[in-house]
């Protein structure tokens, strides 16, 4: 019997040894099978982020290539195209039409069009002074995938610097430009006598609004507060009733420059100054607009920085057409 108790209790033992192993060997593989659940519960949230990350990737590339090479949104910044339009409408502007850009900047590739007359146009600034090639090719681009939400070039009031106009089409190539009390005539190529702006759109069938703000009452006292300003900046002393105009019509000083009274009384008190007889010159006798070149002028014409300060802008910087208004609401429709 007591060898068969002794044998009972090995067994037991036994039992005991493989029940114990049983329980490890079972811990272990439970444990293997969460850490291998983490790792795939792991693996799958990388492979998640991953996707949504080269989602995000695609997406901001894929806005890129269609901003530069097909169409891009852009903010009107400025009241120089009012009524047509208002500063912070959004528009759309064809940048297939006139070649895109290879790269923000750069050479144009495709170009088989020319800007045509009275077409809204998006070109570079001409008086636009870069912070460097990098820093416009990173503007442009944040610009561009922001949808024209951000713009990093900011002046020191935080207002965003123009690089890119929105003006009209005006002066074509071979047509001679020139001003006279605000208004426009146009020699267009092949005509023997100039027209008046009125009068040319008129007979081309151009029906765009044309806003003014300063009156045809307003313009002696206009040419006397250009008059009194130029004097201002030559160190001379000015006449007495010139003294009177420069006080009298203070509210003309923002408007001196902008038809030529300003250089012609300059160039009238120094002859020598080349710059304001140049000036003087153009506004007066007009200029011509070469071969593949535009002048751009705002449909504001009496509040517009445009071809009449900067000149005929080359077609190779003009980026776009300006073709839809999609905002805001209440103003959704064909730029024109």
């Amino acid at each position: 019997m007591e060898s068969e108790y002794a044998i009972l209790s090995d067994m037991e033992k036994d039992h005991s040894a493989l029940y114990s192993v049983q329980l490890w060997t079972e811990k272990q593989l439970t444990k293997r099978r969460i850490k291998q659940r983490k790792s795939r519960e792991k693996a799958a949230k990388k492979s998640q982020l991953r996707e949504w990350i080269e989602a995000l990737v695609w997406a901001v590339v894929f806005v890129f290539l269609i901003n530069q090479y097909v169409f891009q949104l852009y903010e009107i910044p400025t009241p120089s195209m009012e009524d047509t339009l208002l500063v912070k409408d959004r528009v759309f502007v064809n940048k297939f039409v006139y070649g895109p850009e290879l790269y923000p900047g750069g050479p144009k590739v495709l170009s088989f069009f020319q800007p045509q007359r009275n077409e809204i146009i998006v070109f570079e600034n001409p008086n636009y002074i870069s912070r460097g090639p990098l820093f416009d090719i990173v503007n442009r681009i944040t610009y561009m995938i922001t949808l024209s939400l951000v713009n990093l070039d900011k002046d020191a009031d935080g207002n965003p610097r123009a690089q890119l106009y929105v003006k009209r089409a005006v002066g074509m190539p071979g047509d001679i430009a020139s001003f006279n009390n605000g208004d426009l005539k146009i020699r267009p190529e092949g005509f023997a006598e100039p027209l008046k702006e009125y009068d040319f759109r008129k007979i081309s069938g151009f029906e765009h609004p044309m806003k003014r703000q300063i009156s045809e009452n307003d313009y002696a006292a206009f040419t006397l507060a250009a008059y009194s300003q130029a004097y201002s900046g030559s160190g001379l002393d000015a006449p007495e009733y010139l003294k009177a105009a420069g006080t009298q019509s203070s509210r003309f000083v923002d408007y001196y420059h902008y038809y030529g009274s300003f250089y012609h009384m300059k160039k009238m008190i120094d002859p020598s100054d080349q710059k304001a007889r140049s000036l003087d010159a153009r506004y007066g006798l007009g200029f011509y607009i070469p071969e593949n070149h535009v002048l751009p002028l705002g449909d504001n014409r009496d509040n517009s920085s445009d071809g009449r300060y900067f000149g005929p802008v080359d077609f190779s910087n003009v980026l776009g057409k300006t073709i839809f208004r999609f905002w805001p609401l209440g103003r959704v429709g064909i730029a024109k």
